[in-house]
């Protein structure tokens, strides 16, 4: 088995379930414009959620451009007109306080942070990314936090790893790091493009069409243990 020493990992997606809290988010900014929440209407903003955050890790646009185009966009399909800062507002007041842990996280952090060097690495919102782990009680496991704010990059650049290497200890190489998280174009593709390990985290066991390959495929975050 490969001797590792660091290991970042992923926050939304892979240690708390951003999902339920986007869902409760974007459902309480429709209910201010007067738009009624279903399903179908949540799932197309989501749709369109993703779609912009790709574009962000691509490089396209910035983080603010994310925020300020898909409320309007959204809402714009149904005639509605809003305004992208008060919408953004109202949802990261309902996101960051909404606070679910995935099976087994605090688990892993535990067994994690007791055996290597443990660093969070995710994009968004460094105040937000932060408090959401002391909220989870999850902040003190980590040698450090590396959010895509503070790092003026984004996963999968290789510029936001390479911010995250040179804030850890110098005499680890590499070889000696995994990435874990639930993205594929961001977590898996970044570590590999930085040219450490991967471990995706495929809770849902989605077929993975894209062409990138990680290192290791775990559907439970108990699995990861059997790697480290």
């Amino acid at each position: 088995m490969k001797k590792y020493r660091a290991v970042l990992i992923d926050i939304d997606g892979t240690l708390l379930d951003f999902e339920k809290a986007e869902c409760r988010g974007v459902q309480a900014v429709m209910k201010l414009y007067g738009v009624v929440p279903d399903h179908n209407k949540v799932a197309r903003y989501q749709e369109i959620n993703q779609n912009f955050w790709r574009r962000y890790e691509k490089g396209e646009i910035t983080r603010a451009q994310i925020s300020e185009g898909r409320y309007p966009m959204f809402f714009g399909e149904m005639g509605v007109t809003v305004d992208p800062e008060e919408c953004e507002r109202l949802y990261r007041q309902h996101v960051d306080s909404l606070i679910i842990l995935i099976d087994g996280a605090k688990e892993l952090c535990h067994y994690l942070a007791g055996k290597y060097l443990l660093y969070a690495a995710t994009n968004g919102y460094s105040k937000s990314q932060r408090e959401r782990l002391r909220q989870a009680e999850l902040y003190d496991y980590f040698q450090d936090i590396f959010v895509s704010q503070d790092t003026g990059s984004q996963k999968p650049q290789k510029e936001f790893f390479d911010y995250c290497f040179a804030r850890m200890p110098g005499d680890i190489s590499r070889e000696e790091m995994i990435m874990i998280g639930d993205g594929l174009t961001s977590d898996i593709e970044g570590g590999i493009r930085a040219g450490i390990h991967t471990c995706w985290f495929n809770q849902s066991g989605k077929k993975n069409e894209t062409g990138i390959q990680p290192d290791f495929e775990v559907k439970t975050l108990e699995e990861i243990k059997k790697i480290l």
